[in-house]
């Protein structure tokens, strides 16, 4: 077995781990908090893409790939909103663990695309910490080290060491072929028009 898979295995099984343990983390206070009809309508909302991208990156990671870096896009467009509105819910960190794990899904094949996701991912809220601890802080406002021990905080930092895992990977041979790359047929004086 390669170094490069072994790496990408291993991001896997902790991107995985954490994945699964922040969500549960997260949906266990939704169900204290609204509680009821609410809870299971936001676990469902969190649950169900999260099953559908990580079913689309192992069956189909070229269209996966489009698809999860539009979906990033369109986490970026949101994080810009959630700095203009105010939502009361941690969407932004529980959005970065739902892409994440679909992405580290997608990894197992292109390992160097799952990896600039990732980072794209943790790009996000890291962003915004930085924006709101510039615009909301006074001269005795709190510290990036501070704004770190947040939920956003306590995402950012395990993703950024995974998508790290994942760039290795690439790096050490095991990302696959470039997904915009397709076998080029050559042409035969007879097929030529």
């Amino acid at each position: 077995m390669s170094l490069a898979t072994i790496l990408r295995r291993f991001a896997l099984a902790l991107t995985s781990l954490f994945v699964v343990g922040g969500l549960l983390f997260a949906l266990g206070h939704a169900f204290e908090d609204p509680g009821g009809w609410t809870a299971g309508i936001i676990a469902a909302a969190v649950v169900v893409p999260l099953v559908g991208l990580i079913v689309l990156a192992a069956r189909s990671a070229p269209l996966a790939l489009k698809v999860l870096t539009a979906a990033v896009v369109g986490f970026a467009v949101w994080g810009l909103v959630t700095l203009f509105v105010d939502v009361d819910a941690p969407t932004v960190p529980v959005i970065s663990l739902v892409l994440a794990l679909p992405i580290a899904v997608l990894g197992q094949r292109y390992a160097t695309r799952a990896g600039e996701l990732l980072i794209a991912v943790v790009a996000v809220p890291l962003l915004l910490l930085v924006v709101r601890l510039f615009t909301e802080r006074g001269a005795e406002g709190p510290a990036l080290q501070d704004a770190l021990g947040t939920s956003t905080g306590v995402v950012v930092v395990p993703l950024v060491a995974l998508a790290l895992l994942f760039l290795a990977a690439g790096v050490a041979g095991g990302h696959g072929p470039a997904p915009e790359q397709a076998p080029v047929q050559p042409q035969t004086p007879a097929t030529r028009t």
